[in-house]
C-alpha cells in the first residue's frame, strides 16, 4: 500500500512538473511574439514646458468678430494665448521580426492607435483669482473650495491610417482656449502607441513641478524610468482632487492648425 502511495504521489508531482514547465513555455512564446511585433519606437513629445511649443491666436480676438456677436472688451482681457499643442513625433522600422526570429519586412501599417494623456492644474490659471471668488459665492460648487476640481485629466485615443515603414511620423492633440483659460496649465503629459493591440516601444511622458498632485506622491503610479506605467488608468483612485474629462483634446485636423503643415502629419480616421 505504501508503495502505491509513493508511486501516485511521485505521478502527481511530476505532472505538476510537466504543467508548470508547459505554462513557462507558452508565456515565453507569447512574450517573444509581443516582441517581434516592436516596430515602433516614440523618438520626442513635446508640449509641456510652461506653455505649449506652438500656440495659435483663437479666432474670437478678432475685433470684427467680437463685434458681430457682442462680445465686451473683458472678453479678451480674459482670453488665453490661443491652443494648447502636443505633439508625438515616432519612427517606423522598415522590418521587423518573425515568431522564428527571422526578418520580416514591414509593408505596412493599416491603423496605429495613439492613447494621449494629460493633467491639467487649475492653480495656474490665468483666471485663477476670479474662479476662486466664484467658488466661494458658490459655496464652494466649484474651484479651491471643491478639490475634485483642482486637477483635470484629460485621455483621449486617436486612430491614424496609411502609416508607411522605414521613416519618421508625427501626430498632434491640441487642448481649445476656453478649457485652457479655467483649467490652468499642463503638468503631466504622457502618449502610449499601439499597433492591433500590442503596445509599442515604452509610454513616453513629459513632467513639469515634479511627481506629486496635491501633495500626494505619483511615484508609484507613474512606474519606473524602464517599465512607465499608464498613470491615467490610477490617478483617479490615489487622489480625489482628479475629475476626467473626455472630448476636450482634439486631433489637430479639428483645430486652426489644419492646414499648417498637414503634408508632415498622420491623418486620423474619421469615426
Amino acid at each position: 500500500m505504501k508503495k502505491t502511495w509513493m508511486i501516485l504521489l511521485i505521478a502527481v508531482l511530476c505532472a505538476g512538473t510537466v504543467m508548470a514547465q508547459s505554462r513557462r513555455s507558452r508565456n515565453s512564446r507569447s512574450a517573444s511574439k509581443e516582441n517581434t511585433n516592436q516596430v515602433i519606437q516614440i523618438k520626442e513629445i513635446s508640449g509641456v514646458s510652461g506653455k505649449s511649443d506652438y500656440v495659435a491666436v483663437p479666432p474670437q480676438v478678432n475685433e470684427k468678430f467680437k463685434l458681430r456677436v457682442n462680445h465686451t472688451d473683458n472678453y479678451k482681457r480674459d482670453s488665453v494665448d490661443g491652443w494648447h499643442y502636443f505633439e508625438v513625433a515616432y519612427q517606423v522600422a522598415s522590418a521587423g521580426t518573425d515568431d522564428a526570429g527571422k526578418k520580416k519586412p514591414v509593408l505596412e501599417l493599416p491603423e496605429v492607435e495613439i492613447t494621449y494623456a494629460l493633467l491639467y492644474d487649475m492653480s495656474k490659471s490665468k483666471l485663477a483669482s476670479s474662479v476662486k471668488g466664484n467658488a466661494q459665492k458658490a459655496g464652494g460648487a466649484i474651484g479651491w473650495d471643491n478639490p475634485k476640481q483642482l486637477y483635470t485629466l484629460l485621455t483621449e485615443t486617436f486612430t491614424y491610417t496609411s502609416i508607411t515603414p522605414g521613416r519618421e511620423h508625427y501626430a498632434a492633440v491640441v487642448v481649445p482656449p476656453s478649457f485652457v483659460a479655467v483649467r490652468g496649465e499642463p503638468v503631466l503629459f504622457s502618449v502610449q502607441i499601439s499597433v492591433d493591440g500590442v503596445q509599442q516601444d515604452k509610454i513616453a511622458t513629459q513632467m513639469l513641478g515634479g511627481a506629486k498632485v496635491d501633495g500626494k506622491d505619483l511615484s508609484k503610479i507613474l512606474g519606473t524610468k524602464d517599465e512607465p506605467s499608464a498613470w491615467w488608468s490610477e490617478i483617479e483612485s490615489l487622489t480625489d482632487t482628479v475629475s476626467r474629462q473626455e472630448g476636450v483634446l482634439r486631433d489637430r485636423s479639428q483645430s486652426p492648425f489644419l492646414m499648417a503643415g498637414d503634408q508632415f502629419y498622420d491623418q486620423v480616421k474619421t469615426k
